[in-house]
């Protein structure tokens, strides 16, 4: 090929590079992630503490509507809904790093009760819209309540800010309630990437010492009462009151063997669904998922007993974890509360934009499961029946929101309220450019097909017609080469100016 046929070609080749960030630029501003491509986005200012409507919430599920759907199907069609424009949030500290999951909990964990809406030193709260505006983060600003998993509700010894005593046995840690090494973390191989570890669905505010001592990493579970390894509550006190009663590691009562976790009873339910939410939203059960890793791990729930190996999931590979059978039975024993509604609508309209579906609607756990019968002492599993119960209808099915929406108490208003009068504004998303996939490609396309018009047009032309599209390629590798030599200029300054510095 000749030197000036090359020299015509170029700008076809520049091209390439540009159209290739094109389109991850629009998957970016479309919420269109593979598992690698997770990030985490910065935190929210604007804080909207507004219900999410039960007509919302049965549009969120709406794909779903008229499928019929149950077991594994229903799992599967879950999954794309869940993901769909979720976003994640920095779980890394330290140096230079965010501490977004510890922010966050100011909004999402926070006793609402003990640190009702308006009582913080930080922001404006306008009780007339239900938002906060121009919050800020962090321990100099404000340090409410929190609502952590495993400290007995009401015991006053137990309360614990959100900045108070981060992981020591005193205060709080960020337990995950699906461990990291049961499928997404391998110990010091997990890699700092957005997803799983980092989903706040799963990711809850809870008492150090019963998360690190008593809970570790072992499965839940009923614990045998007479095969008792560690008692919390009689091994940890704060000012000697007992602060962690009802929080036990010994034998599964259910499977006779294998060491477990059993918490307090009103976490149980929110433990289970929290589970369930996980395998909802990380499975590969449609067996189209090229990219199982650390962020995007392979779940399963099973009547299992973990053990304590630690793996990073693959596709053929799931991280399993239970014991299934106790989780439904907890499901039932302590059913959705208000405290879990308003936590799921927090976390969608500001956090990770995505939803619960088993707080939404509690009766496709068994739809998906089946069923547990319980003897009188609700602590045995007397039969199972794992034939999904129903089918998902998000239209007609029963919402738990749909039977008393959850409001914060609300406190003084800490400066002047906005004019606003949307009481129940849409939940914030994601920006994005409303441009279908064919349209970004079609672009493209177009483009491309008119470079290489020119091109045989410059080579193979007449007259003016030759002329003109040798101009106007050669204009552009003029620009083209102008430009990276400014750049080129540019990055040498800069390395200049930082080798002074």
């Amino acid at each position: 090929m000749k030197k000036n046929t090359l020299l015509l070609l170029s700008p076809l080749a520049m091209c390439l590079p540009l159209m290739g960030g094109f389109v991850a630029y629009q998957k970016s501003a479309l919420g269109v992630y593979a598992a690698s491509d997770y990030v985490n986005a910065p935190l929210p200012t604007e804080i909207n503490l507004n219900p999410v409507s039960e007509t919302d919430i049965r549009s969120y599920y709406s794909a779903l509507s008229g499928k019929d759907l149950s077991g594994e199907n229903l799992l599967k069609a879950l999954k794309p809904i869940l993901k769909e424009g979720q976003q994640y949030h920095s779980y890394d500290q330290g140096s230079g790093k965010s501490n977004s999951i510890w922010k966050a909990y100011e909004i999402t964990d926070r006793d609402w009760t003990l640190s009702p809406a308006g009582s913080d030193k930080v922001g404006t709260y306008n009780p007339s819209t239900g938002i906060i505006s121009g919050y800020k983060y962090g321990q100099t600003g404000n340090d409410p309540y929190q609502h952590l998993y495993y400290r007995n509700r009401g015991v006053k010894a137990g309360y614990q800010t959100a900045w108070g005593h981060h992981g020591d046995n005193n205060g709080t840690d960020r337990e995950h309630i699906w461990p990291k090494g049961h499928g997404f973390g391998e110990s010091g191989k997990e890699g700092a990437v957005p997803g799983a570890r980092g989903d706040l669905h799963h990711l809850v505010a809870a008492d150090s010492y019963v998360n690190s001592s008593t809970h570790n990493a072992y499965s839940y579970g009923f614990v045998d009462p007479k095969k008792i390894d560690d008692d919390a509550g009689a091994e940890f006190k704060i000012d000697d009151t007992v602060v962690v009663a009802g929080n036990y590691r010994g034998t599964s009562q259910t499977l006779g063997s294998g060491i477990v976790f059993e918490p307090q009873d009103c976490d149980k339910g929110d433990i289970a669904r929290a589970c369930f939410y996980m395998v909802a939203r990380y499975n590969n059960l449609a067996g189209d998922d090229s990219s199982i890793d650390s962020g995007n791990p392979n779940l399963v729930l099973s009547d299992i007993v973990a053990g304590k190996e630690t793996f990073i999931s693959t596709a053929s590979k799931p991280g399993e974890y239970g014991i299934l059978r106790d989780l439904l039975a907890w499901h039932k024993l302590d059913p959705v509360d208000e405290y879990e509604i308003h936590r799921n609508d927090l976390i969608y309209r500001n956090y990770d934009h995505n939803r619960n579906p088993f707080i939404d609607f509690p009766d496709w756990v068994d739809a998906i499961w089946g069923t547990v019968t319980l003897g009188e002492d609700n602590r045995t599993i007397t039969g199972r029946d794992a034939t999904p119960k129903g089918k998902a209808n998000p239209g007609t099915d029963t919402v738990y929101a749909g039977q008393g929406e959850y409001v914060p108490p609300v406190g003084p208003s800490t400066s002047s309220e906005s004019s606003s009068s949307s009481v129940n504004p849409s939940p914030s998303q994601p920006t994005s450019f409303n441009i279908p996939t064919w349209a970004i490609y079609a672009a493209i396309g177009v483009g491309a097909l008119i470079v290489i018009v020119l091109i045989v047009v410059a080579v193979k032309g007449k007259g003016k017609s030759k002329k003109t599209a040798r101009k106007i390629l050669n204009n552009a590798v003029k620009g083209s080469s102008k430009g990276s030599s400014s750049k080129s200029s540019s990055s040498k300054k800069k390395s200049s100016s930082s080798r002074k510095k």
